[in-house]
């Protein structure tokens, strides 16, 4: 038995002298007291694995930390830490390092090697990064460690980036040339696309330059969609207005809107008349104010022709530059030559290859391990245009964004294109991308770079002939006859979830286009400029939906099948990933309409608050007093038992409504476990009434959506511990052959990962590893062995059969997973057990389960070096989950470069 000693939650204030001479302890557990700092003693523990000091209130860790050199899970979230000891990366077992809810914008370098062996798994929600480190941990353990490695020779940056925006011929090219003590040039023309540039000044308080690159943005309709690609956080913006024009015409405070949008309030506006020594400017600041009260950072007035203001608007904007985040942050000093060195390319070419780009990065003596980390970043930080994990554009690097999204303008604007409802005929590229009047030079070499980074931005999509793409934004406005409408009744055999989503402001260009962009694998060709009805990909599912603005303000998502609860939640998820993530300034709510009909069966208009329900859900499934539940109890009616009925009135309609029916479909349902219980009753069920699986197909069609739903919550949740490798695998002992069978000992045993490839998972030969000593392994993974093997077992063949799988990869796939049940019961009873322990929250792993899946990782990335994992590739999907899956697969979603006609 493990020591372990728990003080959770005791009210302490410091360690007791008494638990510091428990050399023994193994677990430590502190969470949730009043702690201030940690004694120096804590590094006498040696033997402990585990150290939980969460919820307390340290703000540093002493450098003993350092000596726990058996230490593999370290606890440190919601306390206060702004800055580590470097002596965290001398814990040589540390695999999870929790610092979540702390103030940290940085972490030490010494962690990189721990990262980038695949052994650590950091989480860091909900701290102040630095912009570099935050965007780079997006990319997972591997891009962070070679980020934190780099700054080994780091030095300061003071850099930033300045944006100008307004409509168009108010100035802004111009207010940059008096910026940069440039004459003014009298009838400039007008600026289409953007225009780069770099503003040095001097730092207000340090005897540093500020290099600060202008994006001015020329103000056309037409390039707003295209442009707010490039809206940074944590950047300066340059509103101007002319006064002639007045504060409407000048669209100041549309504008400040649609940059709230893109970015929320993490930017710095400033609001700059020109023209002055014209026109007094009249602004109503005092009013933009409240409306915007964290963007705004000053008004001023500019003439560019007579310098009238200039200098002060100089000023002003070093001060503010000065106050952004990420000046003075730690950049490495080759990286950063080498950026300087790629971007002073710009001007000269618009593209280079990622070859030259290479060429150009080892110049500056960055290693070849570090160079698609830095293209990455780069990318992250908006300086370049570059997806190195897109087969067909990994080898081209976009150094000048004009030249992209005029590109993609002339497309948005063909006639051809418009007057075909958005169908681009891809013989008419050569004419819309000939050589413009604009100077831009588009070589045909180039077009299926430009339609593929059209899909990338969610532009366009693949019909499919291959011939032709769907511009989603130029589809007709004539709304097409559909299957069914909201207001027809559901038909036999068949449930309806709805949800309706309403915007805190009309609804921004490119919503509903971005959506069926984004699910153009589940189209059915019926969509148009509010809406669009879709399909589920796999028939057999009987899914359908109707995506659809009902007004400005207000999406709503109805999904009719036998089971609609996967496609549902596919959608949902979709939606509120893109509302977070490209609009993060756009409050908005999720609604349950009320189900009541009245006469004629006119719906009610009445709906209910989906937070609100959840409150009230989550209060009806608290246990009793002392009631414990188990992960894999047998009985339903163990999670809980005490669930009450309640019952909420709409307040239209006035008619009570069961709160748990009106969340069908919304609460992430019970432990995985438990879940997994139902389903195998309803298999049992479904055997019994209908036969074997797969001779029914309309009757396992419900069941199959149901598993399938269960699979995809089960990947969410292992994507909350482990993105950077395989996550579905199987584990086999293998047979002794010739004169090992007369060898005693422990087996060795064979993990074959599988394709992650939703409805369609399946083993991957490519993938087998073998382990020759596994019985300590096997000890620690138990746990997720469990999960896994239970899953697989209810989900694949139901799956495999309802999507017409050929026999061989279903009899091959089930010998997998009869092989795994012998290696899993052949455990000892204990460590199974381990499985049953309550997960911390209904979306999560159990503990046991997160800390299995970590020993995974760590043993996978031991045994493929290379991190090949026999050719299954990461792609991200619409709803912002990390699959692994096969070359096959993969060309669903990242279908390469066209083949364009000659």
């Amino acid at each position: 038995m493990s020591a372990v000693a728990n003080l959770g939650r005791m009210g302490i204030s410091s360690l007791p002298a008494d638990l510091l001479a428990r050399t023994d302890l193994e677990v430590l557990s502190l969470y949730g007291n009043d702690i201030e700092t940690l004694p120096p003693e804590i590094g006498t523990l040696g033997s402990l694995e585990k150290l939980d000091l969460a919820g307390n209130m340290l703000t540093t860790l002493p450098p003993e930390i350092g000596d726990l050199k058996q230490l593999r899970e370290l606890d440190l979230g919601a306390n206060q830490l702004s800055v580590l000891p470097d002596e965290l990366g001398a814990l040589p077992e540390l695999q999870l390092l929790d610092l979540r809810s702390n103030q940290l914008t940085s972490l030490p370098t010494t962690l990189a090697p721990l990262l980038m062996r695949g052994q650590l798994t950091i989480r860091l929600d909900d701290n102040p990064l630095n912009h570099a480190l935050a965007e780079t941990l997006r990319r997972g353990d591997a891009a962070l460690g070679a980020y934190l490695q780099s700054l080994t020779d780091g030095v300061p940056q003071f850099e930033a980036k300045v944006l100008l925006v307004g409509e168009g011929n108010v100035g802004k090219t111009s207010l940059v040339g008096a910026l940069n003590d440039e004459q003014f040039v009298p009838g400039r023309p007008t600026t289409h696309g953007i225009q780069i540039r770099e503003l040095t000044l001097p730092h207000p308080y340090l005897d540093e330059t500020l290099t600060l690159r202008t994006w001015d943005f020329g103000g056309q309709e037409i390039y707003r969609v295209t442009h707010q690609f490039f809206f940074s956080r944590r950047a300066i913006y340059l509103l101007v207005w002319h006064p002639r024009e007045g504060q409407e015409q000048g669209e100041v405070e549309g504008w400040l809107r649609r940059i709230r949008l893109r970015v929320g309030t993490a930017a710095s506006v400033m609001i700059v008349a020109t023209h002055a020594d014209e026109r007094r400017p009249e602004l109503d600041f005092p009013r933009l104010r409240e409306v915007f009260p964290d963007m705004l950072a000053g008004h001023y007035a500019v003439d560019s022709e007579t310098n009238t203001g200039v200098s002060a608007l100089r000023d002003a904007i070093a001060a503010e530059a000065a106050r952004l985040p990420q000046m003075g942050q730690l950049t490495s000093r080759r990286w950063a030559s080498a950026r300087d060195a790629i971007l002073a390319q710009a001007g000269a070419q618009p593209q280079m290859s990622f070859e030259d780009f290479s060429t150009i990065c080892r110049r500056h003596r960055v290693r070849d391990d570090e160079i698609g980390h830095l293209a990455e970043l780069l990318h992250d930080l908006g300086q370049i245009i570059y997806y190195g994990d897109d087969d067909g554009l990994r080898d081209i690097v976009i150094l000048n964004p004009e030249w992209l999204t005029k590109a993609i303008s002339h497309v948005m604007e063909d006639r051809g294109v418009l007057a075909d409802d958005g169908i681009l005929d891809h013989h008419e590229l050569r004419r819309i991308w000939r050589r413009r009047d604009d100077g831009l030079s588009y070589n045909p070499v180039h077009h299926p770079f430009f339609l593929r980074l059209m899909e990338k931005f969610d532009v366009s999509y693949r019909l499919s002939d291959g011939d032709r793409s769907l511009i989603a934004q130029l589809v007709p406005f004539e709304r097409p006859p559909l299957p069914w409408e909201a207001s027809h009744p559901v038909a036999n055999g068949r449930r309806v979830l709805r949800l309706t989503c309403e915007l805190d402001e009309s609804a921004p260009p490119g919503l509903v286009a971005w959506l069926t962009v984004r699910h153009h694998d589940a189209s059915t060709g019926r969509h148009w400029r509010r809406g669009v009805f879709l399909r589920h990909p796999i028939d057999a599912y009987q899914s359908e939906a109707l995506v659809e603005l009902e007004a400005d303000h207000k999406l709503a998502i109805e999904v009719r099948a036998p089971s609609p609860d996967l496609f549902f939640n596919v959608l949902r998820d979709s939606l509120e990933r893109l509302l977070t993530t490209r609009w993060p300034g756009l409050p908005f709510k999720l609604f349950v309409p009320c189900p009541s009909r009245g006469i004629g069966g006119v719906a009610c208009a009445g709906r209910f608050p989906l937070d609100g329900l959840i409150k009230f859900r989550e209060r009806s499934m608290r246990p009793s007093p002392g009631q414990t539940v188990g992960l894999y109890d047998p009985e339903p009616t163990s999670w809980p038992s005490n669930r009450q009925e309640v019952m909420l009135p709409c307040l239209t309609c006035q008619r009570d409504h069961d709160v748990a029916g009106l969340l069908t479909g919304f609460v992430v349902p019970q432990p995985f476990g438990v879940e997994l219980n139902r389903l195998e009753r309803r298999l049992s069920t479904l055997s019994q009434e209908v036969g074997l699986i797969g001779d029914h197909m309309a009757e396992t069609a419900s069941f199959a959506a149901d598993t399938a739903h269960h699979l995809r919550r089960l990947v969410q949740a292992v994507g909350t511990e482990v993105t950077d490798c395989p996550r579905l695998f199987t584990v086999a002992t293998i047979p002794p052959v010739g004169w090992r069978r007369f060898w005693f000992g422990q087996r060795s045993i064979r993990i074959t990962l599988w394709c992650e490839q939703p409805g369609e998972w399946h083993t991957w030969d490519g993938a087998n590893y073998v382990l020759t000593q596994p019985r300590a392994w096997l000890r620690t993974a138990a746990p997720y062995l469990n999960l896994m093997l239970k899953t697989l077992r209810l989900v694949y063949p139901v799956a495999a059969s309802v999507a017409g799988y050929v026999t061989p990869d279903l009899d091959k796939a089930q010998r997998e997973l009869d092989l795994m049940k012998s290696l899993v019961d052949s455990l000892p009873t204990s460590l199974a057990e381990d499985a049953l322990a309550p997960p911390e929250s209904r979306h999560t792993l159990s503990v046991a389960e997160g800390a299995a899946l970590r020993s995974f990782k760590v043993l996978l990335m031991q045994l493929d070096a290379t991190r090949a994992f026999g050719g299954l590739g990461r792609v991200l999907t619409p709803t912002g989950e990390f699959l692994w899956v096969c070359p096959s697969h993969r060309r669903l979603h990242d279908p390469g470069l066209p083949v364009l006609p000659a």
